[in-house]
């Protein structure tokens, strides 16, 4: 199980889900958008449909049939993308999350990294999902919000 869905059975104040998607749902986006991400991401959709952490951070959610709850607001994944390549991202760089920073898929590599404000360049990048969530929002917000250092928690 990932870590912040771990996190988040702990303490269920640090994340507001958008809703599950089903699999199928999830993978005919994927067709239609032609778009290849990381399975752990596509894990985090099925179990949440993206949702809000830490209160100011989100985890987009992709344009499917399903309904998302009450607190999607303008979440999508797709608005997100194309407004950013409008302002100069790299068609290599998918967002997936916003918030106090922008995070993307680097799509050339399957690589979880975080972007820079100015122009998208990439500040950091890590190999799973797991670890830029440790390395990202836990770093900045787990103390704020109780959790303890990774290794005290058992994960």
């Amino acid at each position: 199980m990932l870590i912040l869905l771990q996190a988040a059975q702990r303490m269920p104040r640090i994340f507001d889900s958008f809703g599950a998607i089903p699999l199928p749902e999830i993978q005919d986006w994927l067709r239609q958008t032609g778009v290849v991400l990381p399975s752990e991401l596509i894990e985090l959709w099925q179990q949440t449909g993206g949702g809000d952490i830490f209160d100011s951070e989100t985890i987009l959610r992709p344009t499917v049939a399903s309904i998302p709850n009450t607190c999607f607001v303008e979440d999508d994944i797709e608005g997100i993308n194309a407004a950013c390549a409008e302002e100069g991202k790299s068609g290599d760089l998918y967002v997936f999350h916003r918030g106090l920073f922008l995070s993307a898929v680097r799509l050339s590599d399957q690589r979880f990294v975080r972007l820079t404000e100015d122009r998208y360049a990439v500040k950091d990048s890590f190999a799973s999902l797991d670890e830029w969530y440790v390395r990202t929002l836990r770093a900045e917000y787990g103390e704020r919000y109780g959790l303890l250092p990774i290794g005290d928690e058992g994960f």
